[in-house]
């Protein structure tokens, strides 16, 4: 193999020959169309930057090509091959528009496609994947165009990148004397000029063997192509079935418009089962365990239940809670509030092998823990990353096989009563949305609610946060800046009101606030109405308060 990989070819050629010269396809292991509105706003932009400013060259990375039977396979560069194809259809349909058939034809024969003689069949020169394809052919390739819908992200984003060529055209042609000439002028800049570096593998390579041996070369490609490209080569006469499976698990994630959540999630499923893995790591431990056929097979499987269970963890709204209790869908969302991503690699373990009621009794301790994290500090994201993935693959492995367990493991880190007590009493909150959640689960504390923790009230709309101690201190305040900066986000100065009451109190004077707290229905805002001022001893003894119940709340 080294052999072959020693002969592939790079020549440096316009981007625009590279697309009418060739017959091209995306193979099946390649992501779908993944660029956004400002990828491709920016490189059409520079393109016509370059042109108005007479430029030689603009220069736009490499394409790698595998030579196969029918159509060479587009290795590396889809995105950009296609979103130029893209511009050059928008090209033809102003030529269309401007009743100039002619040109529009010769535009659409070099770069788009061409007819069969026999069969008549309009041939394409770029074929996108198998989930992309027809969309691209029927609107973009074709013309005129079929009206279809987007049926997926991809083709929202390929149906965007069209509507943003035609206004580039549009725009362009306005500020120009002779818009026919300018825009074959165009044409020519990226027959000639929009370059591109072009690797050429031979024929009778192994494809999946040269990705992976390009990218060790330098030429940088996403982790989770890498992935998919070696399962796929694994998978040997099974390779449809590992794809589909790849598929549907990357249509679960793609389905929350973040298609950086991808290797995220694949780092942290690996976490789940092995223990704390870098990204830097991961392709190269997963290459070292799935080694034949069947674990590729099995591990495709596993990847797309895990990618079910992971888009729950996100989206508390999906079906998949209907068989969980209201308590453990709760706590989900308030482990979302926090942020605590960091912890998906234990949730990812406890859901595949615990039992929906030791479930709820988990998400309980995490939340409970998170809490007493988030106020003591002490660990960073990075140490708590480590300890909740390595407790992740002892509750795959077997060796935590309750809450219990589980509580016990991370007694070392969890902070104890004494010092959650102890920061409790100080802590400041600068996110707004944290201090409500900390407010109203201390509220119901305060009023001996059954379930105190379950309160994570982020309407905004129903409930305000009041700095009792305001954020701009007028004269009636005598308070120096400094103590005022240190005491303004404590706790202890902070507290919920009805938005009502909120609109109306302003920026008045301890007196004239101390009316609307008597009037709250929150008693631990309340409260604050039977002190004579406000100033950093009144802070000082309602957090003490705070911090004795907030034992009480998020107790281990």
């Amino acid at each position: 193999m080294a052999k072959e990989i020693s002969k592939l070819t790079i020549e440096l050629d316009g981007i625009g020959h590279t697309i009418s010269d060739n017959k091209l396809s995306v193979p099946l292991y390649q992501r779908s169309y993944a660029w956004e509105d400002t990828h491709v706003s920016d490189l059409y932009d520079d393109l016509f930057s370059s042109i108005r400013n007479s430029e030689d060259e603009y220069f736009i990375g490499s394409v790698v090509i595998s030579s196969g039977k029918d159509r060479d396979e587009v290795v590396d560069g889809q995105q950009r091959l296609a979103t130029i194809s893209i511009l050059l259809s928008a090209i033809r349909d102003y030529f269309y528009s401007i009743g100039d058939n002619e040109r529009a034809t010769d535009i659409q024969n070099q770069y788009l496609s061409n007819r069969d003689r026999r069969s008549q069949e309009v041939i394409p020169n770029l074929k996108l994947n198998s989930t992309d394809n027809n969309f691209f052919y029927n609107t973009i390739v074709l013309h005129p165009s079929t009206n279809e819908n987007p049926s997926r992200a991809s083709h929202d984003r390929l149906s965007k990148a069209h509507a943003i060529a035609k206004k580039k055209i549009k725009a362009y042609v306005s500020t120009v004397n002779n818009p026919v000439t300018s825009l074959l002028d165009l044409c020519d800049f990226i027959d000639e000029h929009l370059k591109i570096i072009v690797v050429k593998v031979p024929n009778h390579a192994n494809a999946f063997t040269i990705f992976e041996t390009l990218n060790d070369r330098g030429l940088e490609l996403a982790i989770s192509d890498l992935l998919k490209n070696y399962l796929l080569g694994q998978a040997d006469n099974r390779l449809i079935e590992v794809q589909d499976n790849w598929t549907k698990m990357y249509s679960l994630l793609e389905s929350t418009e973040n298609e950086a959540l991808v290797v995220t999630f694949l780092r942290q499923y690996w976490s789940s089962l092995h223990g704390l893995t870098r990204e830097r790591d991961l392709y190269k431990k997963i290459k070292e365990k799935i080694t034949s056929k069947q674990r590729a097979i099995d591990f495709s499987k596993n990847l797309e239940e895990a990618a079910r269970t992971y888009v729950a963890l996100i989206d508390t709204t999906s079906g998949f809670w209907s068989n969980y209790s209201q308590a453990s869908k709760t706590h989900m969302e308030t482990l979302n509030l926090f942020g605590m991503s960091q912890v998906r690699p234990l949730l990812l373990a406890i859901m595949r092998q615990f039992d929906k009621k030791e479930t709820e009794k988990s998400l309980k301790f995490l939340v409970n823990a998170s809490v007493r994290f988030l106020i003591y500090g002490g660990l960073g994201g990075g140490a708590l990353e480590i300890h909740f993935s390595e407790r992740a693959k002892e509750v795959s492995d077997g060796g935590i096989k309750n809450t219990k367990e589980l509580i016990q493991k991370f007694a070392t880190v969890t902070p104890s009563d004494t010092q959650f007590k102890e920061a409790f009493k100080i802590a400041a909150v600068s996110k707004q949305y944290l201090a409500r959640y900390y407010l109203m689960t201390l509220e119901n504390t305060y009023n001996q609610k059954e379930n105190p923790e379950l309160i994570p009230n982020s309407d905004t709309t129903a409930v305000n946060l009041e700095h009792v101690l305001p954020k701009s201190l007028s004269n009636v305040w005598k308070m120096d800046a400094d103590t005022h900066r240190a005491y303004l986000k404590r706790l202890g100065n902070l507290a919920i009101l009805s938005t009502k009451l909120n609109s109306e109190i302003g920026n008045s004077s301890f007196k004239a606030k101390k009316s609307y707290f008597m009037k709250s229905s929150f008693e631990l805002t309340k409260i604050i109405s039977d002190n004579e001022n406000w100033g950093t001893e009144e802070i000082n003894k309602r957090q003490e308060i705070m911090a004795d119940l907030a034992v009480k709340t998020w107790k281990i």
